[in-house]
C-alpha cells in the first residue's frame, strides 16, 4: 500500500479526531478489488420488526436510537398511537437524534394534532442539516397552518358559549377582509389586497397585536360570513369574542376607475359599538398614497399617536402598480380557499408586474412551497426519513450503528510495518500491482 507522506493529505491525528470509523466486514472485500468504501444502507422499517423493538425496549428503555427505530415502525404499520408514545419518550431524553423530531412530526399529523405537529417540525429544522428533509417540511408548514387554523375556528364556534363570557386579550385587533361594494368587478380584489395591506402596516410599530389574515378569514367562512354579515357591528363584536380581540376593523371599498373611496371603523368587542369612521377617497391612480393617508388616520383612531420615524415606516409603499396590487388580491383570495397552485401563479404575476413587490414574493414563495407539501403523502415523507434510522435488528451491526466498525487508523501501517524498498518500486500493499482506495467516510444514514 502506499502510505502517504507525513505532509500530505490528512494526518493519523486529523483522522482520530473525526473519530473516522469504517465497517470491517465490508473492508475486506473492497480492499481486495479496490473498490470505494461505504456504508450499508439503512433498511426501511417494517411492522414485522415491531415484536423484537418492543422486546429490545424492555432490555434497554432509554435507547433513544431504538426508541427511533420503533416509532418509525410503529408509523410504518399505522400504529399512529403507539408511535407518539415511545417519539415521545425518545424526545425527553437529554439527548436524542433529530430523526425523533421528524417522526414526531409525522405522527402528530397522523393524529390531526396540527398545533402540535407545527412546532415539532419547527423544532426539527433548528437541528437537521439534511437539505432534503429541511425544505420538505417547510414545504409543509403552511399547510399544517391552514388546518390548525380551520380547527381552531371550528372549536371556537363549539365553545362559542365558554367564550363569550372571557375578556378579549388586551391589546389585540382583528382586521377584517374590506368588501367591495362597487360595480366594476375588476377592482373587487383590491377589497382583500387592501385589508392585507392595512395588517402589515398596523404590525410595523409593535404598539398592537394584529392577528394574521388567514385566521380572521377561516373563522368568518366557518360561520358563514365570508359573503354577507361581517360589516353588521353586532356580528363583528360577535366574531371578534371567537377571535379572542378586543377591537375589529371592519371596512368597505367603494368606486370606479374614477374615483376610490375607502371606509372603515372600529368596533369595541365588548360594547359592539364602532367608534367614528375613517374615510379617505382618492382617484384610482391614487389609491396608493390615499391608503397610506388611511393607515395614519386607523392608528388615530386605534389610540396610538405616531412617532416621525414611524410615519416615515408606515409612509414606505409595497407597490405602485395597479394591476400588481389588483393580483395581489385575487392571490390572497386563492391561497384563503386552499388554492395553492392558483395563489402561487398570481403572486408570480404579481411580481412580474412589479418585481419590487416584496409581499407578492413572499407569498409566491410561501404558497409555491404549500403546493409541493400538500401534494406529498405522510407515508412518502415517511420514506424520504429512512436514511436518518438507525439499522433494525436484522442489519449486521445489530440495533447498535456502531457495531463492526473499526477504527480506520487500522488501515494505516505502523514505522515497524513499512518496506521503504516496496514503496519506491510501487509493490507496497494488497496484491500484486499498485492498488488505489478512495475511502468515503461517513455515520451511517448520513450525507457524504
Amino acid at each position: 500500500m502506499n502510505t502517504p507522506a507525513p505532509d500530505s493529505g490528512r494526518s493519523t491525528r486529523d483522522l482520530r479526531a473525526r473519530g473516522a470509523l469504517i465497517p470491517t466486514g465490508l473492508l475486506v472485500a473492497w480492499l481486495s478489488v479496490g473498490c470505494t468504501i461505504g456504508v450499508q444502507p439503512i433498511e426501511p422499517p417494517s411492522p414485522a420488526e415491531v415484536p423484537t423493538l418492543e422486546a429490545a425496549l424492555v432490555e434497554r428503555p432509554d435507547d433513544a436510537g431504538l426508541l427511533l427505530r420503533l416509532g418509525a415502525a410503529y408509523v410504518e404499520a399505522g400504529r399512529t398511537a403507539d408511535a407518539i408514545g415511545v417519539l415521545e419518550r425518545a424526545r425527553a431524553l437529554p439527548t436524542h437524534p433529530p430523526g425523533v423530531l421528524f417522526y414526531l412530526g409525522l405522527s402528530y399529523e397522523g393524529a390531526e394534532r396540527w398545533a402540535d405537529a407545527r412546532s415539532t417540525y419547527l423544532a426539527y429544522l433548528e437541528v437537521e442539516t439534511r437539505a432534503d428533509l429541511r425544505e420538505a417540511i417547510q414545504n409543509r408548514l403552511p399547510v399544517l397552518r391552514r388546518s390548525q387554523l380551520m380547527a381552531e375556528a371550528r372549536e371556537a364556534l363549539v365553545q362559542e358559549a365558554v367564550l363569550a363570557n372571557q375578556p378579549p386579550r388586551e391589546n389585540t385587533v382583528a382586521v377584517f377582509p374590506f368588501r367591495y361594494s362597487g360595480v366594476d368587478p375588476e377592482l373587487a380584489p383590491l377589497g382583500r389586497a387592501l385589508a392585507q395591506l392595512t395588517v402589515t402596516d398596523l404590525t410595523l410599530t409593535g404598539r398592537i397585536t394584529v392577528l394574521e389574515r388567514l385566521q380572521v378569514q377561516l373563522l368568518l367562512d366557518e360561520i358563514r360570513l365570508a359573503e354577507e354579515g361581517y360589516v353588521d357591528p353586532a356580528t363583528a363584536a360577535r366574531s371578534g369574542r371567537l377571535l379572542g380581540a378586543a377591537r375589529i376593523v371592519q371596512g368597505s371599498v367603494d368606486g370606479t376607475e374614477a374615483r376610490i373611496d375607502l371606509l372603515a371603523a372600529v368596533v369595541p368587542v365588548e360594547t359592539g359599538t364602532p367608534g367614528p369612521p375613517v374615510n379617505e377617497g382618492d382617484a384610482l391612480r391614487e389609491v396608493f398614497a390615499m391608503h397610506k393617508r388611511f393607515v395614519l388616520d386607523l392608528h388615530g383612531a386605534l389610540g396610538i399617536q405616531l412617532t416621525e420615524a414611524e410615519r416615515d415606516l408606515i409612509l414606505q409603499q409595497p407597490t405602485r402598480s395597479l394591476e400588481a396590487l389588483l393580483l395581489y388580491g385575487r392571490a390572497l383570495e386563492a391561497e384563503d380557499g386552499g388554492d395553492w397552485d392558483l395563489a402561487s401563479e398570481l403572486y408570480e404575476q404579481a411580481l412580474a408586474e412589479d418585481t419590487g413587490f416584496d409581499e407578492a414574493r413572499e407569498g409566491r414563495d410561501r404558497t409555491r412551497g404549500a403546493a409541493a407539501g400538500q401534494g406529498t403523502a405522510i407515508g412518502e415523507l415517511a420514506g424520504a426519513g429512512h436514511p436518518v434510522l438507525p439499522p433494525g435488528p436484522g442489519a449486521g451491526g445489530g440495533l447498535d450503528p456502531r457495531s463492526g466498525f473499526a477504527d480506520v487508523e487500522a488501515l494505516i501501517p505502523t514505522p515497524g510495518q513499512r518496506d521503504p524498498a516496496a514503496e519506491l518500486l510501487g509493490r507496497e500493499g494488497i496484491g500484486s500491482g499498485p492498488t488505489i482506495i478512495d475511502i468515503i467516510l461517513r455515520p451511517p444514514g448520513g450525507e457524504e
